[in-house]
């Protein structure tokens, strides 16, 4: 268990040493779920990816009401 809180951050924060990376959009590929090396202490870590999608609608000026 870490000592740093890392669990729904809105940057991967490293479990061993506390960093947070600032670019966290950049890790990984596409996965959901992926393994990183912390770009300060050089541990690898477990990172999941959380997803929250939102929508929003307008009406179109001039659509067929």
């Amino acid at each position: 268990m870490s000592k740093f809180d890392t669990d729904g951050t809105d940057n991967i924060i490293c479990p061993h040493c506390g960093y947070e990376d600032h670019d966290s959009w950049e890790a990984g590929d596409a996965a959901d779920e992926f393994d990183e090396t912390c770009d300060r202490c050089g541990e690898v870590m477990r990172v999941t990816r959380h997803y929250d999608v939102s929508y929003s609608s307008e009406k179109l000026e001039n659509a067929n009401d």
